[in-house]
């Protein structure tokens, strides 16, 4: 009877210590939930982190884990930088930082300006089963300038890139008085804007990838990017109309995240996200 006792009591020892460590794990994972979205923030050719800043404040005050990866040959002393860069490698950069968010959250919401949108794309149709959803800002599968693939004097370009050996970037605001600070390059080496070419190919290929929500922002004032852009990723998309949205701006130029509707922009994108987060 006595053995029967001790071995009870062993018993209910050891069955105590599971209740407590259970217990333990259990305030433990209350206290501090599982992080479900984390947020990829990706500039633009010629740009930096700093083109996208404004938004970097809003996503740390939802506490979600941010990442804004400095595409390779980007946010340095000179454009010179860029020279023997690819879209391979602004790929991979972007790829890098998506991966390393995904090690920390179950999904991410992947926001792209100018070039970075056509990164966006193609991260889409890759990693669609963790991608939640993407927000797009003049997003440029389509260049305004008559000398870009498909358009009337696309046959120059090839021609030119032969003798000229850099590109000019220069600042597109509504006004002057914001474009003081500009922090991006003013120039990029012609292989660079090749590779852009190569890289706007890519992604109008992988449009109809593109299945998640979607949040399209372009303004009707962009003279860098064709007005088509935001209906062409609409159409061709293949998001459900109820869960894809265009948002049309009237003033502001191609940095949609430091010209005059910067703040609308910011609301826009952070309201979006708050959204993704209740769902």
């Amino acid at each position: 009877m006595n053995r029967l006792s001790k071995v009870a009591k062993n018993f209910l020892n050891c069955h105590l210590v599971l209740v407590k460590e259970f217990h333990r794990y259990f305030v433990k994972k209350c206290a501090m939930p599982e992080k479900r979205f984390g947020v990829l923030v990706i500039h633009g050719i010629t740009a930096n982190p700093a083109t996208v800043a404004p938004i970097a404040g809003p996503l740390s005050d939802l506490g979600l884990p941010l990442r804004i990866p400095v595409l390779r040959g980007h946010g340095m002393d000179s454009p010179e930088n860029l020279r023997g860069v690819t879209w391979h490698d602004w790929m991979n950069d972007a790829e890098a930082a998506l991966l390393e968010i995904l090690s920390e959250t179950d999904k991410v919401i992947v926001v792209g300006h100018s070039m970075g949108g056509l990164i966006a794309v193609v991260l889409a149709g890759k990693y669609r089963e963790r991608i939640d959803s993407v927000v797009l800002v003049a997003a440029a599968v389509e260049a305004a300038t008559p000398f870009a693939p498909g358009k009337l004097l696309g046959f120059i370009a090839p021609l030119a890139a032969k003798f000229l050996r850099k590109w000019k970037f220069k600042p597109l605001y509504s006004e002057l008085k914001y474009a003081a600070g500009h922090p991006n390059y003013l120039w990029t080496p012609i292989e660079s804007v090749k590779n852009l070419l190569e890289l706007t190919r890519i992604a109008n290929g992988k449009l109809a990838s593109v299945t998640m929500p979607a949040l399209i922002l372009q303004s009707r004032k962009d003279t860098r990017i064709s007005k088509r852009c935001a209906q062409v990723i609409y159409d061709r998309i293949s998001t459900p109309v109820t869960e894809k949205e265009i948002v049309w701006f009237g003033k502001t130029d191609h940095e949609m995240f430091l010209d005059c509707e910067r703040e609308q922009v910011v609301s826009r994108i952070e309201g979006f996200i708050r959204d993704r987060l209740d769902q």
